[in-house]
């Protein structure tokens, strides 16, 4: 960083700061007194902070959801593989222990929200298969309303 006085300072940062958070730079500052440096993290467009946890959301497809597997998913160390449950939910939290934020020297973990993705567009091989999947389906999710 530069300061004012067209010194240049390289500061180590510890792991975990927060926003709000001041880091000491003892004799850095004017006549030689303490700089102080307040910590502002900005939002990530993907994750979200709460405390030591992360939150993001994943899409899926209704195919993924359904029959569950595989999946690679962001986190902080990159792409890891989590294993989605069949029937998922859309809303549904998943849990990647370890993978979230260090604070206070500990790591926290990784939630991640399903949300179920339908396709807008559908090719005429897809929209023949859904529509047969239509007659042969079962499930009615609107069967027990209770109206």
């Amino acid at each position: 960083m530069r300061l004012e006085d067209g010194r240049s300072l390289e500061v180590n940062m510890p792991p975990g700061m927060l926003t709000g958070q001041r880091i000491r730079l003892k004799g850095q500052g004017v006549s030689g007194g303490d700089l102080f440096l307040t910590i502002d993290v900005p939002p990530h467009p993907f994750f979200r902070l709460d405390g030591a946890d992360i939150f993001c959301q994943i899409p899926v497809t209704p195919t993924e959801a359904v029959l569950g597997g595989p999946i690679e998913i962001p986190t902080l160390d990159g792409l890891v593989k989590m294993m989605i449950p069949a029937g998922v939910r859309s809303g549904q939290r998943l849990r990647l222990g370890g993978k979230g934020y260090w604070v206070d020297g500990d790591r926290g973990d990784q939630i991640v929200e399903i949300q179920i993705v339908t396709p807008k567009e559908l090719s005429s091989q897809e929209r023949e298969l859904y529509e047969k999947l239509r007659q042969l389906e079962s499930f009615n999710p609107r069967q027990n309303l209770p109206v």
